[in-house]
């Protein structure tokens, strides 16, 4: 759902009122029976998607209908035939995605490419209908579909899913659109015959991570993006700066989102999987995958390298490649996405074999090295970012070729940095790196003292202040969530 549109929070609050109104008499009447909280939750979650995309609804309606009936039939077959059918189910799901996803990809650059070229009007005589729009979410609750699948066929105990708590599990409106992605074992019992629990702990809790969600999205996220322009490709200290305020934005962007997620999740006693954990306190590649994305990272890791190891585990190498390579290709249909991937499989691979005998090597000198470790990440994932931010390749290219030519770094492209933004500019710019790096502290000092990652920017006494921030600073005109994209 898009937090950053006002008719979800409309749409959200015309269900509401009524909807619960209608509850809490029923309760007092006894005529409220528990199932209806299940079909409310299920009303709300699909009314929501529709009217985020009416197309798109009838699309996601279809899908789930047929991988519940495919599991069913699953669930109750045994051996190879399960196994088929299991089969059946996640390459249909697969076709779904890359149909709407990645057929002009595939058709333009990478069959174009091998014939040397497609015309220009293939789209005409295409045998199905090109798609030019993504629809909301499905690059999610597609992997959350293969999931369920996949842990439904390994389950010990093959029971009967009712269809409600299936549809609830998919269409849960706070993770739908951007997650986390859930996992069966920790969602789908939590919305089987699910009832609404509001308790002043359950509200008191949400509202402290809809306060650092809204913060770090609308204050932070949203006004970051008004700096970013990816077009800048001739001045070495502005493409720098240009991808350091895509690292931060593209954090609190989806982060924000997620904890937004985690926050109306809990108001209704849901508890959704945390996607994000401090992931720059990380002081290694591997550490900041395990705190970055952090459902999209265990996917990829249990439904593809640990499948990939089964066959041959002397391949680690290539395989941890391969699947970081298919992770940044599922952010997007485009060369740069692909790059991002291997780029970050590449550098587990450096640290894998020659990690600590670096490290063994910096500790000699530094008695502190976990700054260095620390640095080096972190300029790891900018540099990334770089490839993340960027979808056009020529121009990319143009962008690595400034950043590694030594005369570029001039005094006079440093001095067009700063002539680059106005006086109020520059002074708005300042206030929200110092409030960013206000959060990234707060996060390293709870890791420092070993406490939940983000236990400072939950306090009790932080909170109203986010929150209040956030109704102040909010930018006006705010921007879409990254991941929407994907």
């Amino acid at each position: 759902m898009n937090y950053s549109d006002f008719s979800f929070w409309w749409v959200l609050l015309l269900f509401s009122i009524p909807f619960f109104s209608l509850r809490f008499l029923g309760k007092l009447t006894s005529f409220w029976l528990p199932k209806f909280d299940s079909y409310g939750l299920l009303i709300l979650s699909l009314i929501l998607f529709l009217s985020a995309s009416k197309t798109s609804f009838i699309i996601f309606i279809f899908e789930i209908i047929f991988n519940y009936l495919m599991v069913t039939l699953m669930l109750r077959r045994q051996g190879s035939s399960a196994k088929i059918i299991a089969t059946i189910v996640i390459v249909f799901n697969v076709a779904v995605l890359a149909y709407f996803k990645y057929l002009t990809f595939l058709v333009e650059d990478v069959i174009g490419l091998v014939i040397g070229g497609v015309p220009e009007n293939w789209q005409d005589n295409f045998i199905l209908p090109v798609k030019t729009s993504i629809p909301p979410g499905v690059s999610f609750y597609t992997f959350q579909m293969i999931a369920f699948v996949v842990d439904s066929l390994n389950s010990r105990k093959k029971k009967p899913i009712n269809f409600l708590d299936y549809v609830n599990f998919i269409a849960f409106f706070p993770q739908l659109v951007a997650g986390p992605i859930e996992r069966k074992v920790d969602l789908f019992p939590q919305l089987q015959s699910f009832q609404f629990k509001f308790t002043l702990d359950n509200f008191y809790e949400g509202l402290r991570w809809l306060s650092l969600g809204l913060f770090m999205k609308f204050v932070l996220g949203d006004n970051l993006a008004l700096y970013i322009d990816p077009s800048l490709a001739d001045n070495p200290w502005l493409i720098w700066l240009q991808a350091f305020l895509f690292t931060l934005r593209i954090y609190f962007d989806f982060a924000g989102y997620s904890f937004i997620a985690v926050g109306l999740a809990k108001f209704l006693g849901v508890k959704l999987t945390l996607n994000f954990l401090a992931p720059y306190t990380s002081q290694s590649i591997n550490e900041f995958w395990r705190r970055w994305h952090i459902t999209l990272s265990t996917w990829f890791r249990d439904y593809v390298f640990l499948p990939l190891m089964n066959f041959n585990k002397k391949w680690a190498a290539l395989f941890l490649f391969i699947t970081f390579s298919l992770s940044g290709f599922w952010h997007g249909a485009a060369w740069n996405f692909i790059i991002w991937g291997a780029y970050h499989g590449a550098l587990l691979l450096i640290l894998r074999y020659l990690g600590r005998p670096f490290q063994k090597w910096v500790n000699q000198y530094v008695s502190q090295s976990e700054f260095i470790s620390w640095g080096l990440t972190f300029a790891s994932v900018i540099l990334g970012c770089l490839f993340f931010m960027d979808s056009n390749s020529k121009r990319l290219l143009s962008k690595l070729i400034t950043l590694i030519t030594p005369w570029s770094y001039s005094w006079d492209n440093l001095t067009q940095v700063l002539n680059n933004y106005t006086i109020n500019e520059a002074t708005v710019l300042v206030v929200l790196l110092l409030l960013s790096f206000a959060v990234l502290f707060l996060e390293h000092l709870a890791v420092w003292q070993k406490k939940f990652e983000y236990e400072f920017l939950l306090s009790p006494w932080l909170s109203p202040i986010l929150l209040g921030l956030s109704v102040l600073l909010a930018s006006n005109s705010p921007a879409d969530f990254i991941y929407f994209e994907f």
